[in-house]
C-alpha cells in the first residue's frame, strides 16, 4: 500500500482547486476637494409686546405652623427663580449623628412664569425637610411639599399645604 503512495499524491494535489493570482492593485481614488456654502440659520426673532415679559419680583413666604420658616424675595422671568438652603439642625448633646442627611434642614423654593395661560399665570414647587425624631435623637427625616399653578395678579395668595405648611406669594 506505501507503494502506491507516490501515484496517489500526485492524483490528490490536482484535485485541489489552487487560488487565482493576486489581482494588480488598483490605483487609490483621487480625492478631490467639495467647497459647501456655510450653513443659513435663521434668527428667532426677539419677542416684542405682550409676548415680552420683564422680569417680576415676588415676596415668598414659607410658614409650618406659625414658625416662619423663610421670608424673601424672588425676580422671576423668563427663567425660573430657584432657593435652596440646606443648614445643620440642632441636636442635643448625647445624640450621636446618624449620617448626613437626617441632621440637616433643607428647604428649597422654585417660581417660574406659566405665560401659555396668562400674563400672571405662575407655578411654585416649595418643599421643607427636616430631621424625624422618636424622642429626642433624629432617626430619619420628615417633608411636607407644595406644587402649584396659580394665577397672581397684584395682592397675594396662601396656598396651605399639608401639618401646617403654607406659603404665601405677594406682587
Amino acid at each position: 500500500m506505501l507503494s502506491m503512495l507516490p501515484i496517489f499524491v500526485p492524483m490528490l494535489m490536482a484535485a485541489v482547486p489552487t487560488a487565482p493570482p493576486p489581482a494588480a492593485p488598483t490605483p487609490a481614488p483621487r480625492i478631490t476637494s467639495v467647497r459647501t456654502p456655510p450653513p443659513v440659520f435663521n434668527p428667532v426673532p426677539d419677542a416684542q409686546g405682550p409676548d415680552r415679559q420683564p422680569p417680576v419680583p415676588v415676596r415668598v413666604s414659607l410658614y409650618l405652623g406659625k414658625v416662619t420658616l423663610w421670608s424673601g424675595t424672588l425676580t422671576v422671568g423668563a427663567a425660573p427663580a430657584r432657593l435652596s438652603l440646606n443648614e445643620a439642625a440642632d441636636l442635643p448633646a448625647d445624640c450621636d449623628p446618624p449620617g448626613y442627611r437626617s441632621t440637616n434642614r433643607v428647604i428649597e423654593v422654585t417660581l417660574s412664569r406659566q405665560n401659555f395661560r396668562n400674563q400672571d399665570g405662575f407655578a411654585i414647587n416649595a418643599r421643607y425637610s427636616r430631621p424625624g425624631q422618636d424622642g429626642l435623637c433624629p432617626v430619619g427625616t420628615r417633608q411636607v411639599s407644595i406644587e402649584q399653578m396659580l394665577t397672581l395678579s397684584s395682592g397675594s395668595v396662601t396656598i396651605e399645604g399639608d401639618g401646617g405648611f403654607r406659603v404665601i406669594l405677594q406682587r
